[in-house]
């Protein structure tokens, strides 16, 4: 702040031509840092996700579950009430975080919701065994009717028509971000979390129980039930 405010003072000495000059070179400049400093976290962040845990069930994979399992897609969210007695609503618990969903709405079907209770309580036995602080996962997109998945093309130029996330089969894990919930223990890195997860998801694919997309772009875990 204070060399921002010596900046600005030594501006308002110049013309207003001249102010305005050195005021769009430092914006430009400004943009210019923040753009890089972008690109370097994120690829520093996907570098940290082990090669075994960049997994790669495409989506037309994924689709053939979620259309066998899952619910008939829905138009909007008032046809909601229509399958309410096939979902179960996800909330903020002990095992897992719901972000903020800006295009889903937190339901999934039974056999869904018990995969994330599972994946949430095996990454917290990981950490407990390994002597590592408390953390809970961090849920950041659940089921879309097709309006959802409309307004979420107009923005993200890698959603699909054919989403899986509109069968409520399908969750996304963000792997960059995790909340501590607790001191007790020792602390760990996100960059040490993320692997942690991969290594309970790899587990449950194994298994059989899931499907699994390591999104680069979209710093998630894309997980569909097979069950």
């Amino acid at each position: 702040m204070q060399q921002k405010n010596y900046s600005m003072n030594k501006i308002s000495r110049f013309s207003a031509r001249g102010s305005l000059c050195k005021t769009l070179v430092f914006v430009l400049v400004a943009i210019t840092v923040s753009s890089c400093q972008c690109s370097e976290e994120v690829n520093v962040v996907n570098s940290v996700v082990e090669g075994r845990y960049q997994f790669s069930d495409i989506n037309s994979t994924q689709l053939k579950a979620a259309t066998r399992f899952g619910i008939e897609p829905l138009e909007e969210r008032d046809e909601l009430e229509k399958v309410a007695d096939k979902l179960v609503e996800i909330k903020t618990n002990d095992m897992y975080k719901v972000d903020r969903l800006d295009y889903s709405v937190p339901y999934l079907i039974p056999s869904a919701a018990t995969l994330l209770h599972d994946i949430g309580r095996s990454f917290q036995d990981r950490l407990h065994e390994d002597g590592y602080r408390k953390h809970r996962i961090i849920v950041t997109s659940v089921l879309r009717t097709q309006e959802d998945v409309e307004r979420l093309m107009g923005k993200n130029q890698n959603a699909t028509k054919k989403s899986c996330h509109m069968y409520a089969t399908t969750f996304d894990i963000t792997y960059v971000r995790f909340e501590r919930i607790s001191m007790e223990g020792n602390p760990i890195a996100d960059s040490k979390l993320c692997n942690v997860l991969g290594a309970v998801l790899e587990k449950l694919r194994d298994e059989g129980r899931c499907y699994v997309k390591f999104e680069n772009n979209q710093h998630c875990f894309h997980i569909t039930s097979r069950m």
